[in-house]
């Protein structure tokens, strides 16, 4: 059986690859890669219109700190809508709910033959 040394090098990695150590340590590249990924798109922070190291530095650290303006508002929405799903599960539905049963408890009155109220827990 013959091998090359670049078919040795590519069984190794691919053995290491599948070890829990390497996923581990792999999974934070995921993140790193989307962020920069999102920083080029967003910004086209690859094609500058400045020269110069202190320019790029300049302009690549104010298209940072949009970035970082845009995800803190993303996060600061998702927080307000979890609130107001949250407010509305807890407060509006119980008040709408026994609004309803009032009018019709009160239509109940009118609508039967002895003045009586009908049971209308089974509704809800």
């Amino acid at each position: 059986m013959r091998y090359t040394d670049k078919e040795l090098r590519v069984a190794l990695r691919r053995s290491y690859e599948n070890t829990d150590e390497f996923i581990d340590r792999y999974r934070w590249r995921a993140g790193a890669e989307a962020t920069m990924s999102e920083y080029d798109r967003r910004t086209g922070v690859k094609q500058l219109r400045v020269r110069g190291l202190g320019n790029v530095r300049f302009s690549a650290v104010l298209k940072a700190a949009g970035i970082n303006i845009f995800r803190a508002t993303a996060v600061r929405k998702a927080i307000i809508v979890a609130d107001i799903k949250i407010f509305a599960k807890n407060y509006i539905f119980p008040v709408v709910k026994e609004r309803v049963l009032k009018v019709y408890e009160y239509v109940g009155k009118y609508l039967s033959d002895s003045g009586e109220i009908y049971d209308y827990e089974y509704i809800f």
